[in-house]
């Protein structure tokens, strides 16, 4: 493995600075792009509005990165003007990646989400769990169009510019390490988590699937699901399944009652990453 010089677009932010920390632990040289600094953080920082594309080729020139962690977003889908999430998330992720293209960047780590898949919104169920990155439903949400509209813009830069990886992880409902009484909640509730079939993923594999992305071999453009290996719930996933999804019950003959919904063997297969956090280890 050699060192590289790598930008982080919103290493501030819940996921990104396990990202900021997991990559300087390794002995990459970061610097974290976003608006706020984190002062907390190691590495240095550098205060960009991605959707400015000019300040965003400033950086990219002065700094000159071999790697991109893009993770900056406006992570919320919800009490806000849907065209800000969408025109803020798909403006920031083109300008990123078009200057990634443009001046030879060697991987391009960028943050999809788990609602890219279209299932988590209206009451919508994959044809089988546990379901892989091939499970896809148009979704009208803004944030969830707004992830897969980053999608397809990798797919598309990854042919305009061949000698450039492009990795797209659909990062499942990140838990801070300190914030697992979140999940706790969702247990006392079971409603609460049935968004997402009651799946997450703790924010220090967040980190450590960007650097095995970044670090890994791969061409052209591929989609990743991460998410923790288990569900947030106490209850077996088949029951609360049924339960919430009106008698939903198309599950793998060999699927493990507290599993995730979520299949992330594409992740391990290429990249030798697996999760490593799950609430049951806190509690």
């Amino acid at each position: 493995m050699h060192f590289m010089q790598v930008l982080v677009t919103g290493g501030s932010g819940r996921a990104g600075q396990h990202v900021v920390r997991e990559l300087v632990a390794a002995g990459h040289a970061v610097v974290n792009i976003d608006l706020v600094r984190n002062v907390e953080l190691p590495g240095a920082f550098c205060r960009v509005d991605l959707t400015n594309i000019g300040e965003v080729y400033d950086a990219f020139f002065q700094f000159r990165p071999q790697g991109v962690c893009h993770l900056a977003a406006n992570p919320s889908p919800e009490g806000q003007a849907r065209v800000d999430v969408f025109d803020n998330n798909v403006r920031s992720t083109y300008n990123v990646l078009q200057a990634a293209g443009d001046l030879g960047v060697q991987r391009v780590i960028y943050a999809s989400s788990e609602m890219a898949t279209g299932l988590l919104s209206d009451g919508a169920v994959p044809t089988q769990i546990p379901f892989t990155e091939s499970e896809r439903l148009p979704s009208p949400n803004a944030y969830a169009l707004s992830k897969y509209l980053s999608e397809v813009i990798a797919e598309s830069l990854a042919l305009r510019y061949p000698s450039t990886a492009f990795v797209g992880l659909r990062i499942n409902n990140v838990i801070p390490p300190d914030r697992y009484d979140i999940l706790q909640a969702r247990r006392d509730d079971p409603s609460t988590g049935k968004a997402n079939f009651w799946s997450y993923i703790d924010a220090r594999d967040v980190g450590s699937a960007y650097r095995a992305a970044l670090e890994g071999a791969s061409t052209g453009h591929e989609v990743f699901l991460i998410a923790a290996a288990n569900t947030s719930a106490d209850r077996p996933l088949r029951e609360l399944m049924a339960e919430y999804y009106n008698g939903y019950d198309a599950f793998a003959p060999d699927h493990d009652d507290f599993a995730s919904a979520f299949k992330c063997e594409k992740m391990e297969r290429f990249f030798g990453w697996k999760p490593t956090y799950s609430w049951r280890q806190q509690g």
